[in-house]
């Protein structure tokens, strides 16, 4: 942009601003001004004349827009624009302001207007004692125990005054106290510590609370003070143990009470307060662990409940020891005990142990035989543990007892294996308990075999079918026979029953397999030999004797299609095997001639044979036919001449089988006239039509039958299918079902079963359904149930393997109910004598525990009554149920003695009797007996303590009589062996208290008698000694070891009670302040120290800082913020475990150094926005303040700008920046500046911080619209609509808003007669120019005109550009044609012409033009075929228009010639006119001179015309030449150039061709396109100027049609 002004005027403006400028900053700089105000001044409070300080005249604050602005302090002070003073506008808090800062300032910034000024103005804030000391807490609460040292301190939080100076001195003063005093111990000016000091040791029990007043007094005028309520209360010491209500607690139980039941609920008191009252319950640690599986108690309620199962069976008693121990440190602890007593309940079933002597046992054994020995017991107690047997069922069996709990099982009644081969004998052992349990056991008795029943078939006879022609071998049946009794009695074994057959023994037919029973063909069957085969198979078991039975079979031999049909031999007359005969050619339709006779050695089906007449050879139809069943040869018709004299038949005879088999019969006939036949003949003729009217009728008959037993078929399957559906499912493939009736051909041949329960198979496969098999032989008759099981017999008609499947059934057993009551009367008497010997058998002995191996016990077989030499034979021996081999007898003394060590303990336990049970057993005959060996107690156990050594834990601060439970020692043995007395090892510190034998539930235990001290003996060792009562005496030791605890009597000590140190802000999490240590005189737990933060600490420094709780150290946990706090006063804690704990306490006290680790802030004040773009130089934009949150050099900031921008930075204050203008600005090449502000600080390393500013340059109008050329080239076509689009204008103005607001407007002048309104306008906002009327080519070719464009800027400011629109032709013109020449009539051209023409001669021409141009005017003639189709003798120049002759004319051409001419141009679409030729055909004599004259003279005017053509032909052939050429060129150019930009967008150059003929036109490369509106550029022109010189600048322009165009044409 153009400045309007002259430089030199613009340099004298700039100096101008810029000494005004620099005068501005100097009079802001001298302009700082002091004031000071108190806080808390109420509103309107003087502060001073600031106007007048600042050298503001009163008049001028208001014109110049006085205004105060305070940075983030709102509107505590004010201006009155009238007087110009400051005064106090709001409530001013210097501590909500400046908090704890010395120094408190309110910063203004004062600006004015025209010219700009700034001044800065500090007021300074006067602190004043507003504010009194104020404590964390109003009342604090201290716990002091009652055992804390003299000169224990403990650290108070002091006060806190949020004055400054002397208002924040503070002095404290503690209430009178006998038990405390405050220290106060001065770290600075302004930091003190507070300690309460005991001086008098605290006694809970008479002063339990002490109530103190602190008092904190600041040095302000006046004097302001605070304080806190001390509450001192006094913590008790642990000092009483806890005591129960009994020292013994006896429960009794029921076993089996549900888990979770209350045993008892114990209570226990402890007098201490507190935690130390608090008492936990427990078991003793000296508990059995069956103890601690049955029983748990509740350490809060004291409650004891059942967890485990409760059983009186394994142990009838508990004692359960129980201690309650308090919450106190050490803890302290009482003692007692529950005896727990279970009461017996009936919860135990009976159990039955069953011995088994005689397994299995035979079918026939004679009663009384003993099955099993049954042994119960019931781990009940009294009537529970009684326990009664019986037995169920109880025919065949029955129980004998024998001894306490023993029984035998014996046998009550004769057995049958046959009947029942197992017996599951239920044992049921009941007890006598309330309600009674009982058991029972089962005895699986099996019944072992003896040979009694021989092998027995399903059915006396099978039927079986085979069909003949079976291959050797095959399988045809199977018997089976079942054996009802077991295992080798049961083994069946099968053979033939030899017998003849004939001439042949039956083992040459058939054999059967010994073990399966499956019986073979060994030979094919032949039915028409053997039709049935009857034979006998044997069953034998293995038993001893063995036993067997028979079973017959029928085989019926099923016939096959096996033999051909065989023709019977012909009678007289035949030849040859053929049958001859004559007939009569007088025989009529019907007359039978001849008879076929043939017959079929099979049987049935196989054997119905049928006839038919093979079809001669020639396809000639034959005047016979033969009879299908009765094989009569009969004519058809009557014989006639034609027939031949000789008729030979061919008759095919065919059986019924499956495959059917065929036999040929041949059939010779002569055909006689029948004067000429024989008297013989016809005799013979004659017999044989008898026998053939008796065969007729047997056919007939036959016919009969098989239709009557096909009905009989249909009614028997009718039946069948009715019986079907009520009868139940079939049971399997070959198993047993009802009947099945089967048609074996649609013939009617049939065959039906009875109803016996019996079916057919055919082999391993499913039925046949074509064959069902009868028993003729065995009559009908009612079926036993015993039968309904039958036989499943297959018979496999394919000759394939067959079998046979049986079904058990149960046999009767033969028994002689006289010989069995003998021998049961025999066996009962045996047996009741056996159990009164085994009752009065019972023997005692004794025995010390521990005897050795062969030690005598007793002569057991003396004592029972049995010799010494029977011992053996009757396999004398002894069981002792679960005591192993602890007893043996010698079999040569009979003398029983100990065999291995008896252990009374491991025997029975603490149980007072222990015996050892034997049962002693002999065969031949049977005979038990019981013997008790008891077992007697010796002194072999010592005492035995739970361990060999007991640590003991005693606090020195027990009292004295405390009392410490032993637990005391335990005796394997009984009686006086187990009476124990215990003594302790002398000791000057403790008794002990033992139980008397009257005394029993008092415990044994510890009885402290002298205080204890740790530092004196730390440890004290004692023995325990137990001994028993028995003889020699036993005795057992346990070592106690008492262990004597410290007590918690000294505090944690602190190095030193205040640390500084130095941090640095910014320090990572984790890094380490200070690492503390306190130590405490105490041991274990009570020298124990945790460290932590004190209570009082303020929020912030729990988030900042964090300390391990064991190693005391402090570490940073948050971010360490000079500019948030610069120091932090840290107090800290070490308390020890002790009970209760005792604490120390210390300060630390952390200073935060500075680091730079704030980057500059920056802030504008925008004044001038936008500036527009011909401001002066030296006009402020902006205001800028920077600050820095560091402090010192680190907060020290410098302002530079960015540089090549025309903007300065002015400092106007301290950290204040003016932004200026320091050269002219031209929006329209720079209309937005991002100036870049850099802030740096003067730390090291220097942070910076960059804050830009968009300046924005507002527009003038200095710039006039600008097309984008100076002159446009349009072409239109002619006849465009009115109003139509023809071209766009677009100018662009540099400018920006309205001032680039373009309207556009035509420059009148007059075209021809009408003014250039008429014929186009352009709108004013767009530039579209519009043809106002149709444009006529003929008229109009050029229409050149301007277009002006003005902004809408003030002043405005346009420009010019120059349009011409050439109109382009289209095809709107006819061709016209010229008026005919002297001669012609009514437009039509008339011509005279002579016969006696060559062809080829020019006889006329039409001649035509056309308005158009170019193209549109190039005309084209065409000679129009005549109407009636005829060929004319003369044709058209297609360009010329000359009519020549194509052949020489004759005689036959018509005398008058009418030719019509068409005339077309080549427009799109074409237009044409039509001319009309009149020829006249005249000899040469004829024609006149005149005429001849006249017709050179056209002659040569035409000659002339068509030298004009020739060349018009040339040219177009050289340009379309060239147009090849072009069109090369311009296909190599496109393939290396880019892609199309547009529709109408810069482009290569396209050459068009406009016709096939060669017209063209070619546009220069100037990458210029031109378009005739808004629609896409026409392909069919392309324009060149060869006036416009080619230049670079124009490549880019504007789209449409942006460069001057003209056209050449050729």
């Amino acid at each position: 942009m153009v400045m309007v002004s002259s430089k030199s005027r613009g340099g004298e403006v700039r100096c101008l601003l810029l000494s005004l400028l620099l005068l501005a900053a100097g009079e802001a700089r001298s302009s700082q001004v002091h004031y000071s105000v108190p806080e808390e001044a109420k509103h309107g409070t003087f502060v001073g004349r600031i106007a007048q300080d600042l050298g503001l005249e009163l008049a001028e604050l208001v014109p110049r827009l006085f205004r105060v602005a305070s940075k983030g302090r709102g509107d505590l002070l004010e201006v009155n624009l009238q007087n110009g003073i400051l005064f106090v506008n709001s409530r001013i808090d210097r501590e909500e302001l400046c908090g704890r800062s010395a120094e408190c300032s309110i910063h203004l910034e004062v600006i004015v207007d025209r010219p700009l000024q700034v001044f800065h103005v500090a007021v300074e804030v006067k602190d004043i004692n507003d504010n009194p000391p104020v404590f964390p807490v109003t009342v604090k609460t201290i716990r002091f125990h009652e055992s804390r040292l003299l000169d224990s301190r403990f650290p108070l939080e002091g006060a806190f005054d949020a004055d400054v100076g002397v208002n924040a001195l503070l002095s404290y003063k503690l209430s009178s106290s006998e038990f405390f005093f405050l220290d106060i111990q001065t770290n600075d000016e302004l930091s003190q510590s507070l300690s309460l000091v005991l001086r008098k040791s605290l006694d809970r029990e008479e002063t339990a609370e002490i109530n103190l007043l602190l008092v904190a007094t600041d040095r302000g005028k006046p004097e302001l003070t605070g304080t806190v309520q001390l509450l001192i209360k006094v913590l008790d010491v642990n000092d009483n143990e806890p005591t129960f209500d009994q020292s013994v607690y006896k429960v009794q139980l029921l076993e089996n009470i549900a888990n979770g039941s209350l045993v008892i609920k114990l209570n226990s008191s402890d007098a201490d307060e507190g935690s130390n009252s608090e008492i936990v319950y427990s078991f003793s640690g000296d508990v059995s662990p069956n103890i601690k599986t049955t029983f748990k108690i509740d350490p809060s309620s004291g409650e004891i409940r059942t967890k485990g199962q409760l059983d009186y069976e394994e142990v009838k008693s508990y004692e359960i020891q129980v201690i309650a121990y308090d919450n106190g440190t050490p803890p302290m602890s009482g003692h007692c005990k529950i005896s727990v007593k279970l009461v017996d309940i009936n919860d135990n079933t009976p159990e039955v142990s069953i011995t088994s002597l005689s397994h299995p046992i035979r079918e026939d054994a004679p009663l009384g035989t003993v099955i099993a020995l049954i042994t119960v017991s019931d781990r009940d107690s009294g009537a529970n543990g009684q326990v009664t047997c019986t037995l169920n069922p109880h025919d065949f069996f029955k129980l004998v007892s024998t001894f306490k709990n023993y029984y035998s099982l014996v046998l009550d009644s004769a057995l049958d294996r046959e009947n029942l081969a197992n017996y599951e004998v239920v044992v049921t052992a009941r007890d006598g308990g309330s309600p009674s349990l009982s058991t029972t056991a089962s005895v699986s008795v099996e019944v072992s075999d003896v040979n009694d029943n021989a092998p027995a078939f399903a059915q006396p006879e099978y039927t079986v079918f085979v069909k003949e022609n079976n291959p050797p071998g095959c399988h045809i049946f199977t018997v089976s026979a079942r054996d009802a009794d077991a295992q080798e009695n049961a083994l069946v074994s099968y053979s033939l029953v030899e017998r003849r057959v004939g001439e042949r023994a039956l083992s040459s037919y058939v054999s059967v397999h010994a073990e399966s029973g499956k019986v073979y063909a060994l030979q094919p069957l032949d039915h028409e030999e053997l039709e049935l085969l009857q034979f006998q198979v044997s069953a034998r078991d293995a038993g001893v004797p063995p036993l067997g039975s028979n079973v017959t079979l029928q085989v019926f031999v099923l016939d096959e299609n096996d033999n051909a049909p065989a023709l019977l031999p012909p009678g007289q007359g035949g030849g040859a095997g053929a049958l001859s005969q004559r007939v009569a050619r007088s025989v009529g339709a019907g007359h039978v001639v001849a008879k076929v006779r043939a017959v079929d050695a099979d049987s049935g089906y196989n054997a119905w044979l049928s006839y038919e007449l093979q079809p001669a050879a020639g396809g000639a139809r034959s005047p016979f036919r033969v009879g299908l069943y009765t094989g009569e040869i009969s004519t058809t018709r009557a014989l006639d001449e034609a027939d031949a004299p000789r008729q030979r038949l061919l008759v095919l005879v065919k059986d019924h089988g499956e495959p059917a088999l065929t036999a040929t019969a041949t059939v010779l006939l002569s055909l006689e006239d029948s004067g000429q036949a024989p008297k013989a003949s016809s005799r013979a003729s004659t017999g044989a039509a008898g026998a053939e009217a008796a065969l007729v009728d047997v056919n007939v008959y036959l016919i009969i039958a098989i239709c009557a037993v096909s009905s009989l078929l249909v009614l028997t399957l009718l039946l069948y299918a009715a019986l079907r559906c009520s009868a139940p499912p079939s049971e399997g493939a070959c198993g047993p079902g009802k009947p099945t009736l089967v048609c074996s051909s649609a013939v009617g041949s049939w065959s039906y079963s009875q109803q016996r329960r019996q079916r057919v198979c055919s082999g391993e496969g499913p039925p046949k359904a074509d064959l069902m098999a009868f028993s003729p032989c065995l009559p009908p008759g009612p079926i036993s149930g015993d039968r309904e099981e039958q036989l499943d017999v297959k018979v496999d008609l394919p000759a394939k393997t067959r079998f046979m499947r049986t079904k058990h059934c149960g046999l009767e057993m033969e028994f002689s109910w006289a010989i069995g009551q003998e021998y049961r009367r025999l066996l009962l008497s045996l047996l009741f004598l056996s159990t009164w010997k085994a009752e009065s058998g019972q023997v005692r002995y004794s025995v010390p525990e521990e005897a050795k191996h062969g030690t005598f016990v007793g002569r057991i077989a003396q004592d029972l009554g049995l010799e010494l030499a029977e011992l053996v034979p009757r396999l004398f021996r002894v069981a002792s149920k679960g005591r192993g081999d602890l007893l043996e007898v010698n079999l040569q003394n009979g003398i029983l003695f100990v065999n291995s060590r008896i252990d009374r303990e491991e025997l029975c336990g603490r149980s007072a009797e222990c015996s050892i049970h034997l049962e002693v057993i002999v065969d031949r005959p049977l005979q038990v007996f019981h013997v008790e060996v008891e077992v007697k107690d010796i002194n072999d156990n010592p005492p035995v303590f739970p361990g060999t050594q007991k640590n003991l834990f005693m606090a020195e601060s027990r009292p004295l009589d405390s009392r410490f439970p032993l637990e005391g020692a335990s005796d394997a043995d009984i009686g006086a062996n187990a009476l124990l007395t215990y003594t302790l090892s002398p000791s000057e510190y403790f008794s002990l208290e033992k139980p008397s034998y009257e005394e029993r539930v008092k415990r044994l235990g510890l009885v402290l008698r002298k205080p204890l001290d740790r530092e004196e003996a730390p440890e004290i060792f004692l023995v325990l000694t137990a001994s028993d009562g028995g003889k020699p005496e036993l005795t057992g030791t346990v070592q106690l070891l008492v262990k004597v605890l410290d007590a918690n009597d000294n505090a944690p000590v602190f190095d030193r009670a205040l640390y500084e140190v130095k941090l640095q802000e910014n320090v990572p999490n984790g890094t380490l302040v200070i690492k503390l240590n306190a130590s405490d005189l105490d041991e274990g737990l009570n020298g124990n120290i945790t460290y932590s933060f004190s209570t009082d600490i303020l929020p912030n420094v729990k988030s900042k800082f964090y300390i391990d709780p064991i190693t005391g150290e402090i570490m940073v946990k948050g971010y360490i913020d000079f500019e948030e706090s610069k120091s932090y006063e840290i107090l800290v804690e070490g308390i020890d475990k002790g009970q209760p704990p005792l604490s120390g306490h210390c300060t630390v006290m952390v200073e935060v150094g500075d680091t730079n680790d704030n980057v500059p802030v920056m802030e504008f004040k925008s004044l001038s926005l936008p500036v527009r773009e011909d401001a002066p130089v030296g006009t402020v934009i902006a205001l800028i303040s920077v600050s820095d949150l560091d402090s010192s050099v680190n907060g020290q900031v410098t302002c530079t700008l960015s540089p090549s921008v025309p903007f300065r930075l002015v400092s106007t204050f301290k950290n204040y920046y003016s932004l200026v203008l320091d050269s002219a600005l031209d929006r329209e090449s720079v209309a937005n500046y991002e100036v870049g502000v850099t802030a740096r600080d003067g730390g090291s390393p220097s942070l910076s911080a960059t804050a830009s500013v968009s300046v924005e340059v507002s527009d003038v109008n200095d710039n006039a619209p600008a097309f984008a050329q100076p002159k446009y080239t349009v072409f239109v076509k002619e006849n465009n609509p009115p109003g139509c689009h023809i071209f766009t204008v677009s100018a662009r103005d540099a400018d920006a808003q309205e001032n680039a607001l373009v309207s556009y407007s035509l420059v009148e002048r007059r075209v021809g007669e009408r003014a250039l309104s008429s014929y186009v306008s352009v709108h004013a906002e767009s530039g579209k120019v519009y043809a106002l009327q149709p444009l006529d080519h003929e008229e109009l070719e050029l229409l050149q005109f301007q277009v002006s464009a003005r902004d809408a800027g003030v002043p405005p400011l346009g420009s010019n550009v120059t349009l011409q629109v050439f109109v382009l032709d289209e095809n709107d013109n006819a061709p016209a044609l010229l008026l005919p020449g002297p001669g012609g009539g009514a437009g039509a051209l008339s011509q005279l012409v002579a016969r006696s023409v060559s062809a080829g001669h020019v006889v006329a021409k039409v001649r035509a033009v056309d308005a158009d141009s170019g193209y549109n005017a190039w005309l084209s003639y065409e000679l129009q075929p005549a109407a009636g189709g005829a060929r004319s003798p003369f044709r058209v120049g297609l360009y010329t228009g000359e009519i020549s002759t194509t052949r020489a004319l004759d005689e036959a051409d018509a005398p008058r010639q009418r030719l019509l001419v068409l005339v077309k141009d080549h427009g799109e679409p074409a237009l044409t006119a039509t001319a009309t030729v009149l020829l006249s055909l005249e000899d040469s004599g004829q024609a006149p001179k005149a005429s001849s004259r006249a017709s050179t003279g056209a002659a040569g005017a035409e000659a002339a015309l068509v030298d004009v053509n020739v060349y018009l032909i040339i040219a177009i052939c050289a340009v379309s030449s060239l147009l090849v050429l072009t069109l090369l060129l311009y296909a190599a150019l496109r393939c290396s150039a880019p892609p199309s930009e547009g529709a109408c967008g810069p482009g290569k150059p396209t050459l068009v061709c406009s016709s096939a003929v060669g017209s063209w036109s070619y546009s220069q490369q100037r990458r210029q396109r031109v378009c005739s509106g808004e629609g896409p550029p026409k392909a069919d022109l392309m324009a060149f100027s060869p006036s416009v010189p080619d230049s670079g600048d124009r490549e880019d322009q504007q789209p449409a049609t942006e460069d001057s165009l003209s056209k050449v044409s050729l």
